[in-house]
């Protein structure tokens, strides 16, 4: 009996422990592809690590920001891993919201701009998960059609080496005015309605696709304390940014306005749309429409300095959480190892962040054929051109004057009056979160 009860004492002890190390980690991300490729990254880590469990909370991406602001704000415990926008990093960091990066974690294979944009203040905080890329998309029928020669871009059937790709976006780009003329010529009208539009951007208003347009011309959209918009948003450069934007809806009439959240790239999808502006991230879904098209290089301004749209999910670990340390190791293996970033690139097909991974895309012979090739375009883009959104605290409010401004002047509001409306409204609203 006695050895029965010290067995017992044993086994309970020995459970207590086993119960002590297991862990259970809540991660919040956005619901849709995200989700399936955090899960597989997830999977392959709790392969490996038996006593801890990821547990996904998934929200829409209309949803997300609002529930991940009030659950971080609220110092909610219920979640130890976060799903963060690049540029919300400063606004998370600035109120205490994320725990800074464990010292311990190698960050060196990770692309610097990338990681750089993860810091505030020079500390980390966040580690970038995949960036993003743009190009242009092209419909080679109805180019055909209309008798235009198309950009040089990558296509079906062909192959581009790395050397190759670095040629076409160096010395091959398009100019926005490429775009505007050659959209004028692609866009159908009948009976006083558009059947065929020439060109559109895939986000509507929005800063991450439209900054490159006025600080190619010189002037960033804020100035460099992050609260500043007087002198920039309003500048010369991004008068003339915002009126070629209103010539594209109101009087060339070429863009289509107030498309929702995937409705560009079903238009072009569709046949019913020449040009698009849009991430990487379109491929698999144009292949598999059966749309005929070449993807070229973002465009540039004549004259302005080429540069590209950059940036995408980061993870943070929230300073509420009470699983620091395994949390912080499902961030690095996430980010930072072969095997996550490989699980994660394979599922998801962004581009990554890590180095040894965008070395395979450069050389290896699975990218030297259409769309494969198009990630090659990205690796040059990432390393030569792309530019980040701004360091600031409050982004969120610089979004939102943005999105009102650009909104509104698709709609035919005077541009004048538009970045004047936009400049009052942010400095207004960035004034209350400045230190």
């Amino acid at each position: 009996m006695k050895i029965a009860i010290v067995a017992g004492l044993v086994a309970s002890m020995l459970a207590g422990t086993a119960m002590a190390q297991d862990k259970t980690l809540n991660m919040i991300v956005i619901e849709g592809g995200d989700t399936t490729a955090m899960q597989a990254v997830a999977d392959a880590y709790t392969a490996a690590h038996p006593g801890v469990a990821i547990k996904l909370q998934p929200y829409p991406f209309a949803q997300f920001f609002q529930v991940a602001e009030l659950r971080l704000r609220s110092k909610d415990a219920g979640i130890d891993l976060v799903y963060v926008d690049a540029p919300l990093v400063a606004s998370y960091a600035s109120r205490g919201f994320l725990s800074p990066v464990d010292a311990g974690i190698s960050t060196a294979d990770l692309v610097t701009s990338a990681l750089d944009a993860g810091k505030y203040d020079g500390t980390q905080y966040a580690l970038p998960i995949n960036n993003s890329a743009q190009v242009m998309f092209y419909n080679k029928a109805l180019f055909a059609a209309a008798g235009i020669t198309p950009p040089d871009g990558l296509t079906a059937g062909s192959t581009a080496s790395q050397a190759q790709v670095d040629e076409l976006a160096s010395a091959k780009r398009w100019t926005w005015e490429q775009v505007a003329d050659a959209a004028q010529e692609l866009t159908v009208k009948e009976g006083g309605r558009t059947t065929t539009y020439g060109f559109t951007v895939e986000q509507f208003g929005e800063l991450y696709q439209l900054q490159p347009f006025g600080e190619s011309l010189g002037t960033d959209v804020i100035g460099p304390d992050g609260y500043t918009a007087k002198g920039y948003l309003d500048s010369e450069a991004w008068t003339k940014a915002a009126t070629y934007w209103a010539n594209l809806y109101n009087e060339w009439g070429v863009s289509p306005k107030s498309l929702g959240y995937g409705e560009a790239a079903q238009l072009f999808g569709n046949g019913k749309l020449a040009m698009l502006a849009g991430g990487t991230w379109n491929l698999p879904g144009l292949t598999a429409s059966g749309v005929d098209f070449g993807v070229a290089p973002y465009p540039y301004f004549e004259g302005g300095k080429v540069l590209t749209p950059t940036g995408s999910w980061y993870v943070g670990v929230n300073a509420a959480s009470a699983n620091q340390a395994e949390a912080f190791d499902f961030a690095s293996y996430l980010t930072t190892s072969a095997e996550g970033t490989k699980v994660w690139f394979d599922s998801l097909q962004q581009l990554p962040t890590y180095k040894p991974l965008l070395d395979q895309i450069s050389t290896g012979a699975d990218f030297d054929a259409f769309p494969q090739d198009v990630f090659r375009l990205g690796v040059y883009d990432s390393l030569n051109t792309a530019k980040a959104r701004p360091v600031t605290a409050a982004y969120g409010q610089l979004q939102d004057a943005f999105r009102t401004a650009f909104v509104d002047i698709a709609n035919g509001v005077p541009v004048a009056d538009a970045l004047a409306s936009a400049v009052q409204k942010f400095e207004a609203a960035a004034a209350r979160v400045a230190p």
